[in-house]
């Protein structure tokens, strides 16, 4: 977790480092332009602090908003950028802009620096960053920074439809899967077979029956030990269901509330010889006991209030979230517009469009935000937390960022500290997040993973703030993926092709060379042979990202860690698995880099294979 260096002084200045919450750091540090004295309790300004020194190098620069405004009393914070040094733990304030937006810290040892920009508050624009600020002996480097506005805190949101109107160049959004995330069902919008078969999910855990009538999608469902007892429900809306989502779920709504039915529809997997193996259980405890008994016996009474979409997905699936409890216990939905939205990314609209527009007023804009900030703009929902409490304590609980007081939600809006708005604890203790815990030296030894890889799905944020991209590069979500449009054909709204790797290839140059062997080129890097079309072992997603996680299926979510998952570790996790008597499978044993591809032919999850490749010159 991020972390802030504060200097004490005792006599002479003793860089002291204090390990404190990413939230605290997040919040604070970075807005303190002053130093605390240790022995004086006195404050020393540092905007000075660093001294010209034969050898060493300096950065000046100038901090504006997007529409070239000059912007004084910004803090300037700097780190080293380093192996050693993940983003955020080494900050120092040094310097503070003038009238004039400027500002100039002399005195650097030349290396490699990530240069912040902090305003005083939130209220009327956010930090920024700017990484691999080279400094050179004796030579002045220049860096310019814009800084976005920030969304004002009593702006309404006025759906997308209204930014259309003056953005319609990005109409696109509406192919996108966010906007798709929550449809009406019709024959468009319906991906499975609604043809009145009986199915019993693969796990025996739901029995229905899936049809239409009077051009209405229906589910019936069965209570497993009396046939007798079935309850028809009305599908009311689809949940997911574009193709590289790879899964549909249904919503009856009961009351004020929606719930989502126990089945999913696994369409990305489907089999063309048995379409009706797409379909699997989700969730069924919702709605059976654990005697196989349906909960609720008519469709007029829903199966647990508590396990409404309402209260525990609509933040992630809502724009302009609002959501009330009723005296009846029922989670009822205010919200602005179904979908993610412009202002899910951009903030609430209200102001912005009551001024004008124009000049970013109001409005957030992630190009310009800095890397933390900028990644928890699409954290927000590719996370698994749950709600923060606030001081009042919180009647319920949901599984989205935001702050309850009672009955009352506060929710996470970008550009905002994403870690005032979250919890990695349950109200059980329990971690929310779900991983492979595949660097637990007690269990796998020296064989573990340098980090934990997700098992569960919508985890990506949690994943990229472990990696080099993140902490070294400063790469952000939207560094790689195309937030307004479907992007590349065939992606997941990537803006390059991946599978001819480049994507990676526009970072990663130097990594694409080859060489002649065997008759073929081969990649250097890789040690596979290369093709322009056919991804093969030279595909750098294959090996840097993975399928760890379980989405529709096991393995179908690619980790984005981005670093290397070896043999090794799925070796030393079925050996313990054996050791106390668990059944090795996908669900319980971690997908590494090699075995992805070659599962058929390797018996020990390649662990030869790598050792052979190893070896080759």
């Amino acid at each position: 977790m991020p972390v802030k260096k504060y200097l004490f002084v005792t006599g002479t200045i003793i860089a002291v480092v204090i390990f404190c919450s990413w939230s605290s750091w997040a919040s604070s540090p970075t807005n303190q332009k002053p130093v605390l004295l240790h022995s004086t309790n006195e404050l020393l300004d540092v905007s000075e602090q660093k001294n010209t020194s034969p050898g060493t190098g300096t950065i000046v620069g100038k901090i504006s908003n997007t529409d070239g405004l000059s912007l004084s009393d910004i803090t300037i914070s700097i780190q080293s950028l380093t192996e050693e040094t993940a983003y955020g733990s080494a900050f120092e304030d040094v310097a503070t802009t003038d009238k004039k937006g400027k500002f100039k810290i002399t005195g650097l040892t030349p290396g490699k620096y990530i240069v912040r920009a902090t305003p005083s508050s939130d209220e009327f624009y956010l930090p920024n960053d700017k990484f691999n600020v080279t400094v050179k002996s004796k030579k002045t480097r220049n860096v310019k920074i814009k800084l976005s506005a920030a969304s004002h805190a009593d702006s309404e949101y006025v759906g997308s439809m209204v930014c259309l109107s003056c953005h319609p160049q990005r109409k696109d959004w509406k192919d996108t899967a966010h906007a798709k995330t929550i449809s009406t069902p019709t024959s468009e919008t319906v991906v499975a077979p609604f043809n009145g078969d009986t199915i019993t999910t693969s796990d025996g855990k739901v029995k229905f029956i899936p049809f239409v009538e009077n051009n209405e999608y229906k589910v019936t469902l069965y209570d497993l030990t009396d046939e007798s007892i079935s309850v028809t429900y009305t599908i009311a809306r689809t949940h997911g269901g574009v193709a590289l989502a790879g899964k549909q779920r249904y919503q009856v709504k009961i009351g004020n509330s929606h719930y989502i039915l126990p089945i999913q529809y696994n369409n990305r997997n489907v089999d063309e010889n048995n379409p009706n193996a797409a379909w699997v259980s989700y969730n069924p405890s919702n709605w059976y006991t654990s005697d196989n008994t349906l909960i609720a016996t008519d469709a007029d009474t829903p199966p647990d209030k508590s396990k409404s979409f309402e209260q525990n997905c609509e933040g992630c699936h809502a724009t302009g979230l609002s959501i009330t409890k009723n005296d009846d216990g029922e989670f009822v939905s205010g919200s602005k517009e179904l979908g993610i939205s412009c202002e899910s990314c951009h903030g609430p609209g209200g102001l912005h469009v009551s001024e004008g527009g124009g000049k970013s007023r109001h409005i957030v804009n992630p190009a310009y935000l800095a890397t933390d900030r900028g990644n928890e703009v699409c954290g927000q929902c590719h996370v698994r937390v749950k709600n923060k409490t606030g001081e009042s304590g919180a009647d319920f609980e949901t599984e989205y960022p935001c702050i309850i007081n009672g009955e009352e939600i506060t929710p996470f809006i970008p550009g905002k500290i994403l870690a005032n708005y979250v919890d990695e604890t349950g109200l059980d203790g329990k971690p929310t997040a779900g991983y492979w815990n595949d660097n637990d030296t007690a269990t796998l030894g020296e064989n573990v993973s340098e980090n934990n890889h997700s098992q569960k799905h919508h985890q990506q944020y949690q994943d990229l703030t472990k990696s080099h991209h993140y902490n070294y590069a400063g790469l952000k979500c939207y560094t790689c993926h195309e937030p307004h449009g479907s992007g590349v054909s065939g992606t997941p709204q990537l803006l390059r092709e991946s599978d001819n790797n480049k994507l990676c290839i526009n970072c990663h140059g130097d990594l694409a060379k080859t060489m002649k062997k065997d008759d073929g080129l081969q990649n250097k890097h890789t040690k596979h042979l290369y093709s322009s079309t056919d991804i093969g072992g030279s595909r750098c997603a294959g090996c840097h990202m993975p399928k760890t996680a379980k989405s529709a299926v096991d393995n179908d979510i690619s980790s984005h860690v981005f670093d290397i998952v070896k043999p090794y570790t799925s070796k030393a996790m079925e050996d313990a698995n054996t050791a106390e008597g668990k059944t090795n499978s996908p669900s319980t044993v971690i997908t590494n880099s090699c075995y992805g591809c070659h599962s058929d032919e390797d018996t020990d999850y390649s662990v030869e294979r790598w050792n052979t490749w190893e070896k080759e010159e």
